[in-house]
């Protein structure tokens, strides 16, 4: 499904841009799918839900985890034709699992994210690489303005930079980085290596920037099945519980930020 350039692209940079993956239906779908989901109750033991407050003190959805499982057309538009897996197993060059999926609403006054690379063993301690390619599906219109991605290419080849307790790459090495703007348009994909530094800024413009994340590894690994992630997930990074006021939201990461 892939040109020779963008597999070229994807080992040298550590992520590629796969325009128009889905069609203005599809993705019309997908956005009013994704929607829905926005606007279910918390759960303690299904979907994992989490909120942010705005500058007006108001509450948003910020992510969401575990969801595809109890969204029947979502997962079967998302997955049943197998086009996203097919390209993550010519990018990887062998078959996968797929670990989690994420969305991550970015609303308008949303915060962003620091300089980090999605290597979860490092904060969680776990012995095993979990992630090897995160497929990012533009639901929105993505840039720098409404709080767009940026990656430094390349530097997916240089193992783990140093983190802090919350998993922010150092600052003094993270200035030292070319950090390249990433746009898509809605419907793009956009595939990047677990080991590629990335970081987004807060949403200061009146457009959403929804994004859905579908993460997957190698099936060779031996890191946790989906199964044993959402149970690590719950333990190390709980969603919120039945009550989830203004007042008692979760406190963020370090890699979660407003400023």
């Amino acid at each position: 499904m892939l040109t020779d350039t963008q597999k070229d692209k994807w080992h040298k940079d550590g992520y590629v841009r796969l325009e128009r993956f889905f069609d203005p239906l599809a993705v019309e779908r997908i956005s009013s799918f994704v929607d829905n989901v926005s606007r279910w109750d918390v759960s303690d033991n299904k979907w994992m839900l989490w909120f942010e407050k705005t500058t007006d003190n108001r509450k948003i959805t910020s992510k969401a985890e575990n969801f595809l499982d109890f969204h029947d057309p979502l997962r079967n538009l998302l997955l049943e034709d197998q086009r996203i897996t097919s390209c993550v197993e010519e990018l990887l060059d062998e078959e996968s699992r797929r670990l989690k999926e994420l969305l991550i609403f970015h609303y308008p006054d949303s915060g962003g994210y620091r300089p980090h690379q999605d290597i979860y063993h490092i904060p969680h301690k776990l012995s095993d690489r979990m992630v090897h390619a995160v497929v990012a599906i533009g639901i929105d219109d993505s840039d720098p303005d409404n709080g767009g991605l940026f990656f430094s290419p390349g530097n997916h080849k240089k193992g783990v930079f140093p983190m802090d307790a919350g998993g922010v790459i150092d600052p003094a090495v993270a200035e030292t980085f070319y950090w390249e703007p990433i746009s898509w348009k809605a419907g793009d994909v956009f595939i990047f290596d677990d080991y590629a530094p990335h970081y987004s800024r807060p949403n200061k413009s009146n457009r959403s920037r929804r994004t859905l994340y579908l993460v997957f590894q190698r099936a060779s690994t031996g890191g946790p099945s989906r199964a044993e992630y959402n149970v690590l997930k719950r333990a190390l990074n709980a969603p919120e519980g039945k009550v989830a006021d203004l007042d008692n939201l979760k406190p963020p990461n370090g890699i979660f930020y407003r400023d």
